[in-house]
């Protein structure tokens, strides 16, 4: 997209994966192309602002992309995904599998110490996992792994870690780039979900939870120490706020810019906007055991009262798709399964009235404040079909508690249903298992309606199994169409993630789950700023 003179940046689609590569699944680079011939200044302080607060200093108790964000810079998996989409040594420095990839022994990095000054050690690494897979105190984290992973221990050398999985897992090594695999120090944890304690180029500095989080570059970091010295974390669910904080210069970096505001910010040759469509899919998770989850008519009926191409044009200024499918449509697995037209009020009203509702109905809908934008244009289409939208409006903390509340809980505040967003980079079993396997039923997982049905069950664990591409394909296509036929949710659209920031800055990575790698960002040296222009983007 050309905008006056200057390209809004877009990252081209994924290719195919194959059986063998796990490089097809890696992360997006936003990294600009112009050259740097000179060493680039050192910044003094990174400001980055993003919709909403962290929500815990701590990788394993969190499934929010924005906090993973914050989490980042202070904390190291085993594993890492490069700008190429190739599994990189961190922590570990290298790894072998048996022939039935069951057991896997990892040799660990030597020297590198966690924040509070201890070694990391075989013995430390296995406790942050039997932490993260503790079923007894389960954290939020715990339920991506725990279906995978049967048990971590050490080995007879200290330096070296063996899991033993459930199962084969095609995308484990991916799997361990996630922010909830971080390594934490067994020393810190009693004081993990305020104050971080890992291994990476940043140390915590303070949270203060209705305005920042601060971090400073570690001293004694094992590996090559960021051009960085502080970094600065706000928060705003106001995209003018966001907006004018960019243009005045109070932060550097805005995270999920606003779409409103994109378009002028690409023209202003101060800044630059990256788009990735690898962004989150947003759905309403229709509460099962409410009437209106309960009729398959009216579940239909919300899906075709919702006009989801005027959504993405009106809220999204096209920055987006409407989503056919439960998986993102940078997905190798995507299929196109929606019906035609996806839109379609005569039918969503011939459907009602075939449940019985031919006087209309209530629907109470839980909201994240920053999303209340979707439900309110949502309550206008649904008006026009006789559907009465009731908003919850929630702060995010209030809102996290209720969206995973369980069906005592919601029947209690009578929730019909909770508008969500979700991204799970591009392992499909992430954004399947969470969203609509049985066993992820709230307060488990972010089965937020309480969906459950054997066949859906069935598909999803033997697609996280199956090493043969063709047969995950022929799986995944079964699942997708599986669910739009049961229409437990309404998928709504999947947002671009749009980054804006000063074109001063070049380096800006999202790692596989969607999450702000600021970690190698740069200050352009002045003299190439001067006379070179923005240039594209480079997957």
């Amino acid at each position: 997209m050309v905008t006056r003179g200057r390209t809004m940046k877009r990252q081209s689609r994924l290719p195919p994966l194959h059986a063998a590569l796990v490089a097809g699944l890696g992360w997006l680079a936003c990294v600009s192309a112009r050259a740097q011939d000179a060493t680039p200044p050192d910044i003094h302080e990174l400001r980055i602002m993003q919709p909403e607060p962290p929500r815990s200093m701590d990788p394993a108790d969190q499934l929010a992309t924005d906090t993973s964000s914050v989490l980042g810079p202070m904390y190291e998996g085993l594993v890492s995904v490069d700008a190429r989409r190739n599994i990189q040594p961190l922590l570990a420095t290298s790894w072998t599998h048996d022939p039935q990839g069951i057991t896997w022994d990892f040799v660990l990095r030597r020297n590198v110490r966690f924040h509070d000054g201890h070694a990391m050690t075989a013995d430390a690494v296995v406790r942050s996992f039997r932490r993260l897979l503790d079923d007894r105190a389960p954290l939020a984290g715990s339920s991506r792994f725990g279906t995978v992973i049967e048990s971590v221990a050490p080995t007879s050398d200290d330096m070296t870690v063996r899991f033993r999985l459930r199962q084969p897992y095609p995308d484990f090594l991916l799997l361990l780039s996630f922010s909830q695999a971080y390594v934490t120090s067994p020393y810190g944890r009693d004081m993990l979900s305020r104050q971080a304690d890992g291994t990476g180029p940043f140390r915590f500095g303070e949270w203060k939870s209705s305005e920042y989080v601060t971090q400073y570059r570690n001293p004694d970091y094992w590996g090559t120490p960021p051009r960085i010295a502080n970094v600065r974390w706000t928060w705003s669910a106001e995209p003018s706020v966001m907006d004018m904080a960019l243009h005045t210069g109070d932060s550097d970096i805005i995270s999920s810019l606003p779409p409103l505001y994109a378009r002028q910010t690409a023209s202003d040759p101060r800044f630059v906007v990256h788009d990735d469509p690898n962004g989150p899919l947003y759905w309403i998770a229709i509460n099962m055991d409410r009437a209106a989850g309960s009729d398959l008519r009216i579940r239909q009926a919300l899906g075709y009262a919702t006009d989801r191409r005027a959504l993405v044009h009106a809220l999204l200024r096209d920055q987006g798709q409407a989503a056919r499918s439960p998986l993102p449509p940078t997905s190798p697995y995507f299929i196109d399964c929606a019906p035609d037209p996806q839109y379609d009020p005569q039918r969503a009203r011939m459907l009602l009235a075939q449940a019985g509702v031919r006087d209309g109905m209530s629907f109470s809908l839980a909201v994240q404040d920053m999303d209340e934008p979707i439900a309110e244009a949502l309550q206008d289409m649904w008006k026009k079909v006789g559907i009465r939208l009731e908003i919850f409006r929630l702060e995010g903390g209030v809102y996290a508690a209720e969206a995973f509340a369980g069906p005592a809980q919601k029947q209690a505040l009578r929730l019909d249903g909770v508008l969500a967003s979700w991204a799970s980079g591009f392992i499909p079993d992430m954004q399947l298992r969470p969203l609509f396997h049985g066993t992820s039923a709230a307060p488990a997982g972010a089965n937020l309606g309480f969906f459950h049905d054997p066949a859906v069950d069935r598909l999803i664990d033997e697609g996280a199994l199956e090493m043969s591409d063709e047969k995950r394909r022929a799986i995944y296509t079964a699942v997708q169409q599986t669910i739009m036929k049961d229409a437990p949710a309404v998928l709504i659209y999947t947002r671009d993630t749009l980054i804006g920031m000063r074109a001063s800055l070049s380096g800006i990575m999202l790692r596989p789950d969607g999450a702000l790698d600021i970690t190698h960002v740069t200050q352009l040296p002045a003299i190439r700023l001067r006379h070179a222009p923005a240039g594209p983007v480079h997957s």
